[in-house]
């Protein structure tokens, strides 16, 4: 299986090209092509990643690779992108997040399945063993209440505002307590931000986007049994489970996530966004 990479600038594009070139993570799968956002960041990414073909233009590696994975910094350029792999048979993994507009994403699964062809995406946040964990407290403490999660973020920057970062807290959320989320409000402190999410039951989860702090996640939960408080723990393994999936998609055509799933945190991402700009809460658009 030949993967190609589209995007160098992000970090990710050398972990994936590190795990299946040099730790043969998935025995068969390899990372052939990289087309990069400048001849410097592919130059970086085919040297330490041990790929052995950088491309000038994407396109190039059709008809050359078994599947695409896109991962530019920005979600805008993602689906413009991949289109035309998708056009042409090519399975593709979306780095986060698939795109900064809930309405162009809906297209591109519409494309997707006119194609016949299967995309995921994901964060690797939520398949960090962390994360798993997570899932099992919450089942300990009963209906959940109150959901807390912090993490860095920033709504000014200049890849997308709070899509760029925010997508991972709001992936966890979304894998934590469901896709049902009813209206999100922002609000800004200097270069912070939090964001208030209320689900149906009474759920109210907060999130905070911190700039100028370390860097790392966590949580804390409260429900009707008991509650909470876990800080994030990096494992590997959590990388490899993302390469472990998308490329057993692209082997079995079977996508890990629903429609609903993967669109869920763009909902909610996009509400966040008018938030900011309305200064009030805003409804999140349902995906069911």
């Amino acid at each position: 299986m030949n993967i190609g990479i589209i995007g160098a600038e992000n970090s990710h594009t050398i972990v994936v090209a590190k795990l299946l070139n040099v730790d043969r993570a998935v025995r068969g799968a390899t990372v052939t092509h990289v087309w990069g956002e400048t001849r410097a960041f592919a130059e970086k990414a085919a040297e330490e990643g041990k790929i052995p073909t950088i491309v000038e233009d994407p396109r190039e590696m059709l008809g050359k690779v078994d599947g695409i994975m896109v991962d530019h910094r920005d979600g805008k350029y993602h689906i413009p992108a991949v289109k035309p792999f998708v056009k042409a048979g090519v399975p593709v993994f979306v780095d986060k997040p698939m795109a900064c507009s809930l309405a162009e994403a809906r297209r591109f699964l519409k494309f997707r399945s006119e194609c016949k062809v299967p995309v995921t995406t994901m964060s690797s946040i939520v398949l960090q063993p962390w994360a798993v964990e997570l899932k099992k407290k919450l089942r300990g403490i009963g209906r959940v209440r109150a959901l807390h999660l912090h993490g860095p973020g920033d709504y000014k920057s200049q890849y997308g505002g709070i899509w760029f970062y925010g997508i991972h807290q709001v992936e966890l959320m979304t894998e934590l307590v469901g896709i049902g989320a009813t209206h999100a409000q922002m609000i800004v402190n200097g270069e912070d931000s939090a964001a208030v999410v209320t689900y149906p039951e009474g759920l109210t989860v907060t999130m905070n986007f911190l700039v100028k702090a370390p860097y790392g996640f966590s949580v804390a939960a409260t429900g009707h049994e008991g509650s909470f408080e876990s800080a994030a723990t990096y494992d590997p393994s959590g990388a490899e489970a993302v390469v472990r999936t998308f490329t057993k998609m692209f082997r079995t055509g079977t996508e890990p996530f629903s429609d609903e799933r993967m669109l869920a945190p763009l909902a909610v991402l996009e509400a966040m966004e008018k938030s900011l700009q309305k200064g009030t809460a805003v409804k999140v658009a349902k995906v069911e």
